[in-house]
């Protein structure tokens, strides 16, 4: 299984996630082929705990399988074609019920980390409001 890793260097911080081949192998794959890259990462305001960037990829794949953003488990990393060309993590609870293509997850012994990412971010809108960048490469 093909892993990512997304690094935000001014948390000093980095998380990995499987793709999920397995059910959008050609948005996979897409991904994939345009890594490295590097992103400006936000926080959804009104929808919980997720986390979201806008990457510089125009994603034309197919999608065979989407979840809605409450349905799915913590650690789901998605890919937004719809709203934008945007990786999406959810890190706790979310109210956002829109689907979205899953791209891949992040195992569980990382959670905490994505949930000190998450409220890093959140306390950034609401204090210095840096640019907080996210670099994504092959593992």
């Amino acid at each position: 299984m093909r892993k990512v890793v997304m690094y935000w260097p001014d948390l000093e911080v980095k998380v990995p996630f499987q793709l999920e081949d397995a059910k959008n192998p050609e948005l996979c794959d897409e991904f994939w082929d345009n890594l490295p890259f590097e992103a400006v990462q936000e926080h959804g305001m009104v929808t919980g705990k997720i986390i979201y960037t806008w990457v510089p990829i125009v994603s034309t794949a197919p999608v065979h399988f989407a979840q809605l953003h409450t349905e799915s488990p913590i650690g789901r990393v998605s890919y937004s074609q719809g709203t934008g060309n945007k990786v999406i993590i959810k890190y706790g609870e979310c109210s956002e019920d829109c689907p979205a293509p899953v791209l891949g997850y992040v195992p569980e012994d990382y959670h905490e980390r994505l949930n000190f990412i998450g409220r890093s971010i959140w306390r950034n809108y609401f204090g210095p409001k840096k640019i907080i960048k996210v670099v994504f490469e092959k593992e």
